[in-house]
């Protein structure tokens, strides 16, 4: 039979993150957990303090799946109030590892109502921090910040001090996502310091994890890397966390695809400058820029590397949620490198799995990717035999999807994506439509707040040097926008911008003099003097 003191040691070992000193204990007394029955005392409370220690690394889910069998429905109905609470706790458990968040929620409403029912805090800040993980997964970060606050508050008030930081970690994920990096950063580093002297390597790594992704935010992908490394290697320090290994494997390629991305704007940018150059001294640097080249593939390469054993582990574990992503990097690695087959193939596969669990995030990031394929397609009219306007069409109607799917989440970054790449696809050879493209770009803007720094940036500043060039439809305008004016003074390009302003104003207000003199601010006699120039008036008998 488990004992009382065992459960208070185990429950003492969790609270203070001493994961080793618990592990080994459950070890030592497996017997005793594999013998439960519902007729035992506190057989309900051990089940929840095994299911407990499986989130925190120790390999035990097959048990607590049998165990959970040899409690039926009838036997519940029996069973104390407190042992039916960590019952439903297991189940949650259970749940949460099959990535069925809306059953997890169920059990975990249960569980939250019944123990602060009870006063039992303790359970209550557990259920919480689980409750909060599940909304957090499914892109409600709202409801998730106000239940990880709020269960950071119960364990504080106990006197569960470590307990409190593992929550400052998902406090500060929570908070980086909504834009608030500063508090973000702050929370994470009073985290770190309750955390350091212990062996939790799941809330360390964490931590560097969430380091890592601030730094991918801010474009410090240099950095963002250290960190990534530094997560991958404390979660090598137990084989249980093959999980989370597997995250950081997908981070990090993400890192090294946006340093490939940022090198190559690099190449693209100095051998244009040196071509322009013309000159001796100056040209162009073909055996640097292989060099450069050969970096850029190798730094892609390494990212495929790294998404190969991420979606090993993930395939392993049957996570649908990190496959997804894992295939949503690798289309876009082998959109980057050309191979728009493979892409395609691996975008199609992230939307599958995300289907699979009603995943709206990587559904969206899936349906992105193909939009961004499908452009890819038409502006190359890849497949001469069919008809290019029909990747148009594709790349518009996912990028629809894309913008709708992220509806379903909170996730500011990924609906601005979703806009970018609807404005992207709005704007090219086939739709031309630059004004809702526009409206797209602004949208996008709105929701990146001040993450200026970044590969999404740099995405929404070539949308709206898109939206520049395909509006400049006048010769003087692309000109004027290139900085090229040839002989004329100022006062002549002024004269001459005048003139085309005054013109497109009339055209768009009805050509009705009255309506364009009240829009520019300027006296009817001065547009009836424009228009009769540029012969769009006949003169008036004297």
């Amino acid at each position: 039979m488990i004992s009382r003191e065992l459960l208070n040691e185990l429950h003492i070992a969790l609270a203070e993150r001493r994961i080793q000193a618990g592990t080994t204990l459950l070890e030592q007394h497996t017997a005793e957990f594999g013998s439960l029955s519902p007729e035992q005392p506190l057989a309900g409370i051990a089940l929840g303090c095994l299911a407990q220690w499986l989130d925190v690394g120790f390999e035990c889910e097959d048990l607590l799946i049998d165990l959970l069998n040899r409690f039926p429905i009838p036997s519940r109905q029996t069973l104390p109030v407190s042992d039916y609470i960590y019952l439903q706790l297991a189940e949650a458990a259970i749940a949460m590892r099959r990535e069925d968040s809306p059953e997890a929620l169920r059990h975990l409403d249960t569980v939250l109502r019944l123990s602060k029912e009870l006063g039992e805090l303790s359970t209550v800040a557990v259920a919480s921090f689980w409750k909060a993980r599940c909304l957090r997964k499914a892109g409600e970060y709202d409801h998730a910040l106000e239940i990880t606050q709020n269960g950071e508050g119960v364990a504080a008030r106990i006197g569960l001090s470590c307990v409190a930081a593992v929550f400052q970690t998902l406090e500060s994920w929570l908070l980086f996502q909504k834009g608030k990096t500063r508090d973000a950063v702050r929370i994470l580093q009073e985290a770190e310091t309750v955390l350091r002297d212990t062996d939790d390597f799941i809330t360390l790594g964490n931590i560097q994890s969430t380091y890592g992704r601030i730094a991918l935010r801010e474009g410090r992908y240099d950095h963002a890397m250290q960190y990534f490394e530094a997560s991958i290697d404390l979660f090598k320090r137990r084989p249980s966390l093959e999980g989370y290994l597997a995250r950081s494997l997908t981070n990090i390629a993400q890192a090294k695809r946006f340093l490939a991305l940022q090198l190559r704007r690099t190449i693209d940018a100095n051998w244009e400058r040196q071509r322009a150059a013309n000159s001796v001294e100056q040209r162009p640097d073909v055996q640097h820029k292989t060099g450069q080249l050969e970096r850029m593939h190798e730094l892609l390469r390494n990212a495929q590397a790294d998404l190969a054993e991420a979606d090993a582990i993930y395939q392993r574990t049957r996570n649908h949620h990190g496959a997804g992503n894992v295939a949503v990097n690798l289309a876009q690695v082998y959109l980057d490198l050309g191979d728009l087959d493979r892409a395609e193939t691996k975008a199609a596969e992230a939307f599958e799995l995300g289907a699979t669990k009603a995943d709206y995030l990587v559904m969206c990031r899936a349906r992105i990717v193909q939009a961004t394929i499908a452009n890819a397609r038409f502006e190359e009219q890849i497949g001469e035999s069919e008809d290019p306007s029909r990747f148009a069409q594709l790349a518009h109607d996912c990028a629809s999807e894309a913008v709708g799917l992220a509806g379903h989440t909170e996730n500011r970054r990924l609906t601005a994506q979703a806009y970018i790449c609807q404005g992207t696809t709005l704007v090219n050879g086939f739709f031309n439509n630059t004004e809702a493209a526009r409206a797209c770009s602004d949208q996008a803007e709105n929701y990146l707040d001040h993450d200026r720094s970044d590969a999404l940036w740099q995405e929404l500043a070539i949308l709206r040097s898109r939206i520049l060039r395909a509006g400049v439809e006048d010769p003087n305008l692309r000109a004027w926008s290139q900085g090229v004016v040839g002989d004329k003074s100022l006062q002549r390009v002024v004269g001459e911008f005048e003139e085309l302003l005054i013109r497109r104003v009339w055209e768009r207000e009805g050509r009705k003099i009255s309506r364009v003199a009240h829009r520019l601010a300027v006296s009817p006699k001065k547009v009836r003097r424009v228009l009769r120039r540029l012969g769009l008036l006949e003169e008036q008998p004297r």
